[in-house]
């Protein structure tokens, strides 16, 4: 596909598609280097609010308490999916593929008819359609993280109709 990342003005750099794009088709990778959960937390730790990375967690249920984690940080290795912005109501969904290996790849797909030079979004909390997973931490008091800690929480610029006002935030890297 035809992309383009340009600059969105208020929100950084974002990505546009060149060319529609059909609902249900593949549109990119989320690629990144895969990361330990201490390694996740750590470089979460350190990040400066103003910096605009974003470390992926993905959680994956598989059978009776079995969950496996995966992290991804596209600062140093990326592909054009780094600079996809988030929106309450997007119109890509990220889902794990495996492609012989255990470690999945994040690929994303259109979930509905997009037009041309329409810019790419998809919702950082893996819900799609303001539909939420089962698992978001983003609502979490930031008091559960550490006492002494004070969190820094990202405004949503999405301009959606019913966004959240906070980017979500996955609090458990920081326990």
């Amino acid at each position: 596909l035809r992309l383009e990342v340009y600059s969105t003005g208020n929100r950084g750099w974002g990505v546009r598609t060149l060319e529609s794009i059909p609902r249900g088709m593949f549109v990119c990778e989320y690629a990144g280097e895969v990361i330990s959960f201490g390694e996740a937390r750590r470089r979460q730790l350190t990040q400066r609010s103003e910096e605009n990375n974003y470390i992926i967690a993905v959680r994956e249920h598989a059978g009776t308490g079995s969950v496996m984690e995966t992290f991804v940080d596209p600062a140093v290795v990326g592909n054009v999916g780094r600079f996809l912005n988030h929106s309450c109501e997007p119109n890509l969904l990220m889902l794990p593929v495996r492609v012989h290996s255990v470690v999945p790849r994040l690929a994303l797909f259109a979930g509905r008819d997009i037009e041309a030079h329409e810019e790419l979004t998809f919702d950082y909390s893996g819900g799609y359609s303001n539909q939420t997973p089962v698992e978001v931490l983003s609502t979490q008091r930031d008091t559960d993280v550490q006492a002494n800690r004070t969190l820094q929480r990202k405004a949503c610029l999405c301009g959606a109709n019913k966004c959240v006002v906070f980017l979500p935030l996955d609090l458990s890297i920081l326990k």
